[in-house]
C-alpha cells in the first residue's frame, strides 16, 4: 500500500483527542483542538491510536494466555507471575478497555462531525468499520459496556452500561450503513480519503470486504447462540455470504521510521528493538513456552523425558501432532548458545526444547515476524523493521473464518478445506517460509489438521489460527476463540490458581472510581464461571 508521511502531525493529534488530556484553558497555538480537528485528522490519528493498543497490550496478552509466552527464566526472576497465576482484579490489563475506549471517541467524532453535504462519507465509512473491529473486541473480552452513552464528554461523564447482545446489533448496523455508504459513493461530492488512510489508502473496495470480514467474524463468535439471537446471526450470515471477504492483508502504516521509539511500528518498538538500535527489554525477556515448541517440532527434535506423556492437556486423549512446523523458527530463534530452548509456563528452568544442553538460555522472539522482509533478504537493519507494516487483520484470520463457516453453515458457505489450507499457506507466506510437505503431513492429523470428525476440524481451525496469529498478529483473537470453542487444547501454567482461562476479564479500576453508579460489580469468582455476566455469545451463558 501506499505509504503516507504524516506520522508526527498523527501522534500529536493522538495525544490530545481525549477531554481527559486536553487543557482547553491554556491551549498552545500550535495544538490542534479536538472540538476543531475535522475527519481528516481524525481518522489517522485513530487508526494509529487504536492499532498500538491491539498490537501491544492485547497482543501480549493473546500471547501470554494462549501459551505462546512465556518468561526468560534464565535471566529474570519474576514476571508474567499474575497472567501465569491467572491473578485477575481491576487491575489486570487496564490498558485494553483505556486505551480502546479513549482511542474509539476519534472514531465517533468522525461519525458526529457535521456532514450535509456527504463530504464526508468515505471518513464515516471508515470510522464505523473501525469502530465495529475494536468495540467488539471490548465487548467479547468485558461483555456488557458502554456504547449508546459513550464518547459524549463532558456533556456525560458517567455513561450507562450497554447490553452485550445489544451493542452487537448496533455494531452490525454501523458496518451496514458503511458498506451502504460505500455503494453509493459519489465522486463529485466524496473527499478522498486516501492522502489521510494509514490503514487502506483510500481502497473502498477494500474496505467493503473488511467490512463484510469484521461481520462474518461477529456472526462466527454467535455460533452457539439459540433463540431470536440464532435467527439475528443467520440473517446476517446470509446477508454477507457472497462476500467478498478480505482478499489481502489489513495493515497499517502511517510512515513507521527509526526516528523515535514513537514513530516507529510499535510491535517491533515494544517486542525487539528501542530507537537507538538497542535490544528492548522485551526482547531478553519473553520466550517460547514449551508448548509452543511441542506444537511446533516432531519428538525427534524434542528433549521427552523418557515415559513422558505426549498429551496437550492430561486426559485429553489428543497427543502433540508430531511434525515439524516450518514456521517455528522464525516465530523464535535460537538462543545465542544456538540450541533452541523454551520454558514450561510456571517453570522455574530452561525445559524443554532441541536435543542438547540444559539448562542454558531460551529462545528468543524471532524477528521473522516481521513478514516485510524475507531471510535471504541483504543488509537488513533496524531501521528496515522498524518501518515495516503493522497488521490490524491478517489474510489468514480472514481464510480461518471462512472455513470455519463453511464448516458449520454448508447451506451458505463452501470450500471448507480449501480456504484452511489457505490459511495456512498464507500464514506460511507471511514468515517466507516455503510450506513443503507440512500441509499435506498435517492433513493426515485430525484435530490439526483437515481430517475427522466436525469437531476434530473445528479444532484444527482453532489450533492453525492460533499458530498462524502467534507473535504479532492479533494473536488475543485466539484467546476469545479458547473461550467460546474450548480449542484448540492449551494446558494452564503449572503455577496456575484456577484450572482454566477465564471467560472475561475484569472492568479497570478507571471504571469503578469514574463511573461506580453504573459499572456492574464483579468478582474474581465470577469470571471463572458462566454467568448472567459472562459475555453472551460464550456457550452456556445465560443471556
Amino acid at each position: 500500500m501506499k505509504r503516507i508521511k504524516i506520522l508526527l502531525p498523527i501522534l500529536a493529534l493522538a495525544f490530545f483527542s481525549c477531554d481527559d488530556y486536553l487543557d482547553i484553558n491554556s491551549p498552545s497555538p500550535n495544538d490542534l483542538l479536538f472540538e476543531n480537528a475535522k475527519p481528516d485528522k481524525l481518522l489517522p490519528a485513530a487508526q494509529v491510536s487504536t492499532y498500538r493498543t491491539q498490537a501491544g497490550t492485547m497482543n501480549q496478552l493473546g500471547n501470554v494466555f494462549m501459551n505462546s509466552w512465556t518468561r526468560n527464566v534464565a535471566s529474570f526472576g519474576n514476571g508474567y507471575d499474575r497472567e501465569l497465576q491467572l491473578q485477575i482484579d481491576n487491575g489486570f490489563y487496564t490498558g485494553i478497555w483505556d486505551g480502546l475506549f479513549r482511542n474509539l471517541k476519534n472514531f465517533d467524532a468522525i461519525i458526529k462531525y457535521p456532514n450535509p453535504t456527504g463530504k464526508y462519507d468515505m471518513y464515516v465509512a471508515a470510522a464505523k468499520i473501525c469502530k465495529a473491529h475494536y468495540m467488539q473486541q471490548i465487548v467479547d473480552l468485558y461483555g456488557d459496556a458502554p456504547y449508546s452513552e459513550a464518547w459524549a464528554g463532558g456533556a456525560n461523564t458517567t455513561p450507562a452500561y450497554d447490553d452485550d447482545y445489544a451493542i452487537y446489533q448496533a455494531l452490525i448496523a454501523e458496518l451496514e450503513d458503511a458498506r451502504d455508504l460505500i455503494a453509493n459513493a459519489d465522486p463529485a461530492v466524496n473527499e478522498d480519503i486516501a492522502p489521510f488512510d494509514t490503514m487502506l489508502g483510500g481502497d473502498m473496495t477494500r474496505w467493503n470486504e473488511f467490512a463484510n470480514t469484521i461481520q462474518l467474524r461477529m456472526c462466527i463468535r454467535m455460533s452457539e447462540v439459540t433463540g431470536a439471537k440464532a435467527t439475528f446471526r443467520d440473517t446476517k450470515l446470509a446477508a454477507i455470504a457472497a462476500g467478498p471477504f478480505l482478499s489481502d492483508n489489513v495493515t497499517i502504516n502511517p510512515g513507521f521510521s527509526l526516528a523515535s521509539g514513537d514513530n516507529m511500528n510499535p510491535e517491533f518498538n515494544v517486542f525487539e528493538y528501542n530507537a537507538d538500535g538497542t535490544l528492548a527489554q522485551n526482547r531478553t525477556f519473553k520466550t517460547m513456552t514449551g508448548h509452543a515448541y511441542k506444537s511446533l517440532q516432531s519428538y525427534a527434535t524434542t528433549n521427552w523425558a523418557v515415559g513422558a506423556s505426549k498429551e496437550i492437556v492430561p486426559g485429553s486423549g489428543i497427543d502433540y501432532p508430531n511434525v515439524t512446523d516450518p514456521r517455528s523458527a522464525r516465530l523464535f530463534t535460537a538462543a545465542p548458545s544456538n540450541i533452541r530452548r523454551a520454558v514450561t509456563q510456571g517453570s522455574s528452568l530452561v525445559d524443554v526444547g532441541a536435543i542438547g544442553t540444559y539448562p542454558g538460555l531460551p529462545s528468543r522472539f524471532g524477528l521473522g515476524n516481521y513478514n516485510a522482509y524475507g531471510t535471504t533478504h541483504p543488509g537488513i537493519t533496524v531501521a528496515d523493521y522498524a518501518s515495516t507494516d503493522g497488521f490490524v487483520m491478517t489474510y489468514s484470520e480472514s481464510c480461518f473464518l471462512q472455513a470455519e463457516a463453511a464448516l458449520r453453515y454448508p447451506s451458505l458457505f463452501s470450500g471448507a478445506s480449501t480456504w484452511f489450507n489457505a490459511g495456512i499457506q498464507d500464514s506460511m507466506d507471511m514468515k517466507f517460509v516455503a510450506a513443503g510437505a507440512y500441509i499435506t503431513t498435517i492433513n493426515t492429523k485430525p484435530n490439526f489438521g483437515w481430517t475427522g470428525t466436525d469437531a476434530q476440524k473445528l479444532h484444527a481451525i482453532m489450533y492453525q489460527k492460533w499458530v498462524a496469529l502467534m507473535g504479532v498478529n492479533n494473536s488475543i483473537q485466539s484467546y476469545i476463540d479458547y473461550t467460546r470453542t474450548g480449542y484448540p487444547l492449551t494446558p494452564v501454567s503449572t503455577n496456575a490458581v484456577q484450572t482454566r482461562k477465564p471467560y472475561r476479564l475484569i472492568y479497570p479500576v478507571s471504571e469503578y472510581v469514574a463511573n461506580s453508579a453504573n459499572v456492574p460489580p464483579m468478582s474474581t469468582t465470577e469470571i471463572f464461571t458462566i454467568n448472567s455476566k459472562t459475555p453472551f455469545w460464550v456457550p452456556g451463558a445465560p443471556n
